[in-house]
C-alpha cells in the first residue's frame, strides 16, 4: 500500500484532520509537524520533534527529509513550506541563538540544506508524487489584498510585517512549485498568485460532525468575540473602536478579545460568546470561524476580493456569514443586536448546515484521494 506523509506543519489543524480521513479511506497516512501549535488540539496521532536540542532537532529534520526521499507515495507539504525552513529576506530563526561570527555559516547550512531538498525531490519525482497546501501568509502578496488596502498601503504594511516581501515570497513559491505535482488552496485569494492549475480546497474540520449547539446568552450584556493571530491582519483595532462607539451609545455590549490562549481554552471562551467577529482585511474566513459555527454561533467577516471567483458559487450562495468591513462593522453589529433570538438561531442553523455541506472531512478527503489516485497513476503507481 502507498502510504502518504503530511508535514512539516499543522496550521489550523488541517492536515492532522486530512490525515485522519485518509486513513479511514485505507490509505497510510502520517503527519509529522516540527512544533506543536498551542492554537491547535495535540494529538498522538501526529509526531513532534521540537522538544529537543538544536541538534536532536536538526537530525530530526534530516531524518524526515530522508523518509520523504524514500516515500513510494505522496508527501504532502503544508503551510506552503518546505522541510527545511525557507527565510527568505528575513534572518534565520536560529542565528540569534550564536555570536555573530557564527551566524554566517548557519545561513550557509540552511542555504545548502533548502538546495538539497530541492534536488532530492526532484531526483525523486519519478517514484513519488508532491502536494502542497497554501494556507495564507505563506502565499500572500499585496495583491492579493481587496484593492482598498493595496491603496492605503495597509497590503504591503502586513507583507512586510514579518521581514517578508514580495519577491522573496515568489522566490520561495517558484521552488515550490518547482517540484510539486498538484497545489492546493485553502483561501481563494492565493490563487490570483499561484500557478494557474491550482485548486482552492475547503478547511477539513471534522467541528461540524459532532456539534455542540449551545443556547443563546440571556443575559442583558451581549458579548462579540475576536481571536486575533495578528492584529493588522484582522482589522482587531477597527473592531474594538466600533464595540467601544456602541457602548457609548448605550448599548450593552462587550467585546471579547481571545488571544494568547491555549485551544482548549480558547474553546471555552468561544462557547461564552454571542457573536464572532473573524477579520476586516483579508477577505476570507478562517478555520476559526468553523469552530464557532459549530456552537450555533453568527459569524461577522469580509468577504470579498477578486479570488472569490474560485469559490463554487453555490458555496458563495450558502454561505451564511455576515459580511461587514471597518465602515460597515458596527451598522451590522446594530442590526444584530436588535435581532430577536429566533432570527439568531436561524443565523447559527445556516452556519451548521454550511458547515456540515462544505467543510465535511470526509467528503475533503475522498476528493484529495483521487487527486493522489490520479496523479500516482500517470506515475504508473496505483493505490491498493
Amino acid at each position: 500500500m502507498v502510504s502518504v506523509i503530511h508535514c512539516p506543519e499543522q496550521v489550523g489543524g488541517h492536515p492532522e484532520i486530512l490525515a485522519k480521513y485518509e486513513r479511514q479511506l485505507g490509505l497510510t497516512s502520517t503527519c509529522f509537524c516540527e512544533g506543536k501549535n498551542p492554537f491547535t488540539s495535540v494529538s498522538e496521532t501526529v509526531s513532534y520533534f521540537d522538544n529537543r536540542s538544536l541538534l536532536q532537532s536538526e537530525i530530526s529534520r534530516w531524518l524526515l527529509l530522508l523518509r520523504s526521499v524514500a516515500q513510494t507515495g505522496i508527501v504532502h507539504l503544508n503551510n506552503g513550506r518546505f522541510i527545511t525552513p525557507f527565510f527568505g529576506d528575513e534572518a534565520h530563526p536560529k542565528e540569534s541563538l550564536f555570536p555573530k561570527p557564527c551566524r554566517k555559516m548557519i545561513r550557509l547550512y540552511a542555504l545548502s540544506l533548502l538546495r538539497s531538498e530541492v534536488a532530492l525531490h526532484r531526483l525523486g519525482g519519478k517514484k513519488k508524487a508532491i502536494f502542497i497546501t497554501f494556507q495564507g501568509s505563506d502565499a500572500r502578496e499585496t495583491q492579493c489584498f481587496v484593492e482598498k488596502h493595496q491603496q492605503s498601503g495597509l497590503a504591503a504594511e502586513v507583507i512586510g510585517r514579518s521581514g517578508k516581501t514580495n519577491g522573496s515570497i515568489r522566490r520561495k513559491k517558484m521552488l515550490l512549485t518547482g517540484v510539486t505535482d498538484k497545489i492546493y488552496s485553502l483561501n481563494p485569494d492565493l490563487l490570483e498568485v499561484l500557478p494557474k492549475g491550482s485548486e482552492f480546497l475547503p478547511y477539513a474540520t471534522d467541528a461540524g460532525l459532532n456539534p455542540k449547539i449551545l443556547p443563546f446568552n440571556q443575559s442583558s450584556e451581549f458579548v462579540v468575540g475576536h481571536a486575533p493571530t495578528h492584529r493588522m491582519v484582522k482589522g482587531t483595532d477597527d473592531i474594538i473602536r466600533a464595540v467601544q462607539n456602541l457602548r457609548s451609545k448605550g448599548f450593552k455590549v462587550r467585546l471579547e478579545l481571545i488571544e494568547g490562549l491555549s485551544r482548549e481554552d480558547a474553546q471555552k471562551k468561544y462557547q461564552e460568546i454571542d457573536l464572532f467577529v473573524d477579520q476586516l482585511v483579508i477577505g476570507w474566513y478562517g478555520v476559526v470561524s468553523l469552530e464557532v459555527m459549530a456552537l450555533g454561533k453568527p459569524i461577522i467577516c469580509f468577504i470579498k476580493g477578486r479570488g472569490l471567483r474560485f469559490v463554487p458559487p453555490q458555496m458563495l450562495a450558502d454561505l451564511p456569514i455576515i459580511n461587514a468591513d471597518e465602515s460597515s462593522l458596527e451598522k451590522k453589529l446594530i442590526g444584530i443586536l436588535q435581532m430577536s433570538l429566533e432570527e439568531r438561531q436561524t443565523l447559527g442553523d445556516r452556519g451548521l448546515a454550511y458547515l456540515k455541506k462544505w467543510h465535511d472531512p470526509r467528503k475533503i478527503a475522498q476528493r484529495v484521494v483521487r487527486d493522489y489516485r490520479k496523479v500516482l497513476s500517470r506515475k504508473d503507481h496505483g493505490l491498493i
